[in-house]
């Protein structure tokens, strides 16, 4: 009778609790135009982002419209749910800026749970923003099950996004320009586990592209799980990852399980010596099961030629296949052998990277870039961009010079 009794009183507990969720839940509303003394509704709109994102609880919606927001630090505080989860998005046909008046180290979009941040947070979107001027662009701490997508995060004065996980989503964002150090900033700075980066584009960053740091130990008074702090089991496909002042990608440590397919690796290292990996490197790895296969990867000499690092062993650390290296220019639409004012990466007619990919499972790697589906030709395309011959120009304008300043 007990045991009939406590679960009667788990169910009614569960289904109160979902009752709860789904009575709460609502559609939120953020203009330039609004008051945080509105309830945030579409006629009566919040004013500021970060107010928005401190009312936020599972199943909740807030669509952001068009303008620039001024913003201090803009804090996710709780989780959704797997079947409540919180969406931040950018109103439908709308452009919101994220303008931080400063870089501070508290100026950014932060995920912290609101107990601290050695607890997990998760379940939630954060998609359709330029966040610009910010210390880090995107910080996240303990997250899980998070969708980064279709950001454009620029300038800032650390990384573009910081932060450690499991089950994060970062997919086609354009992340450039970030970071004031040769050595320390990136545009991706992440430990965790299964984290998916897909269809970026990751340019213009002051050292490397992308930085999977396995060198975070698991601690129990830090970490929720284990799998917060190893670093394996990363997908790394069909990015364009260009004109970084480092090396595309560095796998430092113990990065068990990374798959890196897709990619287009190019003139990345320029400022350092022509034997330098432009593309992958590696600092004390220690992992295996890495699988590097169908990239492409070309630089002119200005920077860094190699493809790959040596301080990793092929058929011990990583295979590889299907890679093509220094025989082919990608053949974008605008990107020359320098960084321009204004690089489009579409591919032109006539690229090497046209119907030269593998057709991969992830679902995310079936949207390009700019929201093309793929396959456009007989099998995927290599990098960021899926070709079509009517759509050339990028999905958001990339900065001028003086922007990327």
């Amino acid at each position: 009778m007990f045991r009939l009794n406590h679960i009667i009183g788990t169910c009614i507990f569960v289904t109160a609790f979902l009752l709860t969720i789904s009575a709460h839940a609502g559609t939120y509303y953020v203009a330039t135009t609004g008051s945080n003394g509105n309830p945030g509704t579409s006629t009566k709109p919040w004013r500021t982002i970060a107010y928005a994102t401190a009312q936020m609880g599972a199943g909740d919606t807030t669509y952001v419209r068009g303008g620039t927001y001024y913003e201090g630090q803009i804090r996710f505080k709780r989780s959704g749910t797997s079947s409540a989860p919180i969406k931040f998005l950018r109103a439908p046909g709308e452009s919101p800026i994220i303008e931080f008046a400063d870089k501070a180290s508290s100026k950014q979009v932060r995920f912290e749970n609101l107990s601290g941040s050695r607890y997990p947070i998760g379940w939630i979107t954060f998609e359709g923003f330029q966040v610009r001027n910010a210390y880090d662009g995107i910080k996240i701490y303990n997250g899980h099950d998070l969708t980064i997508r279709q950001n454009s995060i620029q300038n800032s004065k650390v990384q573009g996004i910081l932060g450690n996980g499991t089950r994060i989503l970062i997919d086609r964002n354009r992340i450039n320009n970030n970071g004031s150090s040769d050595s320390y900033d990136h545009g991706i700075y992440m430990a965790g586990t299964a984290i998916i980066v897909t269809n970026n584009l990751i340019y213009g960053n002051r050292c490397h592209g992308i930085q999977v740091n396995g060198t975070l130990s698991y601690n129990a008074s830090t970490h929720p799980g284990s799998e917060y702090a190893r670093s394996a089991n990363w997908v790394i496909s069909n990015n364009t990852i260009a004109y970084n002042r480092c090396p595309g990608v560095v796998l430092w440590g113990n990065t068990p399980g990374v798959r890196a397919e897709n990619n287009i690796f190019y003139e990345n290292a320029i400022t350092k010596g022509s034997t330098t990996a432009q593309g992958i490197n590696f600092i004390s790895q220690t992992g295996t099961g890495i699988v590097i296969r169908n990239n492409l990867a070309y630089a002119t000499g200005s920077g860094g030629t190699k493809f790959l690092g040596t301080a990793a062993k092929e058929g011990t650390h990583y295979t590889q296949s299907g890679n093509t290296v220094n025989t082919v220019n990608p053949k974008f639409v605008n990107a020359p052998a320098t960084l321009p004012s204004s690089p489009n990466f579409s591919l032109a007619s006539g690229s090497p990277a046209i119907d030269k990919g593998l057709p991969l499972s992830l679902s995310s790697t079936k949207i390009s870039y700019p929201g093309t589906t793929r396959p456009k030709g007989t099998t995927h395309d290599v990098g960021a961009y899926e070709y079509n011959s009517s759509t050339s120009q990028l999905l958001i304008a990339a900065p001028t010079s003086a922007q990327a300043n």
